[in-house]
């Protein structure tokens, strides 16, 4: 009777693994945006060992920090991100930390506004240390777009504006933090759900 018991316990464990869960609770406690239409289970990950929870797409009044998850840093090269800590001030714009305590003391943050998008991103621009917009032509579609590999706290940031979209993101610095940051960018500009318009 015993190896039946367990048994059904270990199913129930890979059934829940596959996705076939229906718990929606993140490890704030919130509910989750659906992330795709095959699974709507989130796992809550350990602040150890990071989560492979994914960004999905993100509608006007969404979460925005939907928009990425940490398994999207994980897939980029980027080690360390948790599911993010959200503040906002309201609907219209959101700062996730996924580590630390922000980008510029070495941790992983993206940051997302809606509206007044010029204003924003000239802001973005002094804040993180951005003088070009040297990332315009590997984000097609783009209002304007740039770099930094030399922020504040050893900080690699991206500055993106699509129409009224303007987001940031910002990680530790690396040899690779470019193309990490590019690859991040694009996920959210396809995730974006109307967001810029």
């Amino acid at each position: 009777m015993t190896s039946l018991r367990r048994y059904v316990a270990a199913t129930v464990v890979l059934v829940c693994v596959a996705g076939a869960c229906s718990s929606q609770a993140t490890a704030t406690g919130s509910t989750a945006p659906t992330r795709t239409a095959r699974s709507t289970a989130t796992l809550a990950p350990t602040p150890t060992t990071g989560s492979t929870v994914l960004g999905g797409p993100v509608a006007v009044g969404g979460d925005l920090c939907g928009l990425l998850g940490p398994g999207d840093f994980a897939s980029v090269g980027v080690v360390g991100a948790v599911m993010p800590t959200k503040n906002s001030d309201d609907a219209s714009d959101a700062y996730c930390v996924y580590s630390g305590v922000s980008g510029a003391t070495g941790g992983i943050e993206f940051d997302v506004y809606l509206g007044d998008a010029a204003a924003t991103y000239q802001e973005i621009l002094l804040n993180g240390g951005i003088t070009t917009n040297d990332a315009v032509g590997d984000l097609p579609g783009v209002t304007a777009a740039g770099t930094t590999m030399d922020g504040a706290g050893d900080m690699a940031t991206i500055g993106v504006q699509k129409g009224q979209l303007t987001f940031d993101i910002d990680i530790p610095t690396s040899a690779s933090a470019r193309a990490e940051l590019i690859s991040l960018a694009v996920l959210v500009l396809q995730r974006e759900r109307g967001l810029s318009s």
